[in-house]
């Protein structure tokens, strides 16, 4: 089984029979990271500490107030989701969390490729396969998690520069309406990916 350990600007793979493997990623992904590693310990804290959660926000009215640049009054967020959460349990199903996963991963992915498409060590590698492969997913979390082609001219160029491969996973034509994340992709897939692209530089 894979576990992912937190190692500053690393994520390692363990694997019970052999040593851990580090992956490090470019410099401009470092935020990003970041963002998803306390992301995620949120996300399980609340999961595996509903009760906690509960409990800590007791106190608050709020979960948090939001500042806005167009009006006096805060954007305040309540805390009903934590009753959502709560009800979800730990151990049985979770569509919530599930949920909530798959669209960080999008929002992720997105990310991702913006940052790299503009950093100026990656210009060069724009047309390899990996990056190319970042792109579709890019496309896919901006189409309800799905790949999509597009239409007319836009499907035509799309299609005519399929396939696209990288680690024997291949994007192709028939993929078109198939769910991204947790399909094609697994959750630890975006970060071998992300790996394999910032070792091109």
């Amino acid at each position: 089984m894979l576990q992912i350990h937190q190692l500053g600007s690393t994520i390692e793979l363990a694997m019970a029979t052999k040593k851990d493997q580090p992956l490090d990623f470019h410099k401009s992904l470092n935020d990003l990271v970041d963002t998803f590693r306390n992301v995620i310990a949120s996300m399980t804290w609340l999961k595996a500490s509903a009760k906690d959660a509960q409990g800590f926000y007791k106190n608050y009215p709020y979960i948090t107030e939001l500042a806005s640049s167009v009006t006096t009054q805060e954007i305040k967020v309540d805390k009903s989701i934590l009753t959502i959460i709560e009800k979800e349990g730990f151990g049985g199903p979770t569509p919530l969390f599930t949920q909530t996963l798959i669209n960080f991963y999008r929002v992720f992915t997105v990310a991702a490729k913006d940052i790299l498409w503009e950093d100026a060590e990656f210009q060069r590698f724009l047309r390899r396969p990996e990056l190319l492969f970042l792109r579709h997913l890019r496309n896919a979390s901006t189409h309800d998690n799905k790949f999509f082609w597009g239409n007319g001219r836009q499907r035509t160029n799309t299609i005519q520069k399929l396939p696209v491969s990288w680690r024997g996973k291949v994007i192709e034509e028939k993929l078109e309406g198939i769910t991204l994340y947790m399909d094609f992709m697994k959750p630890g897939d975006i970060f071998l990916l992300l790996s394999d692209i910032s070792s091109l530089v």
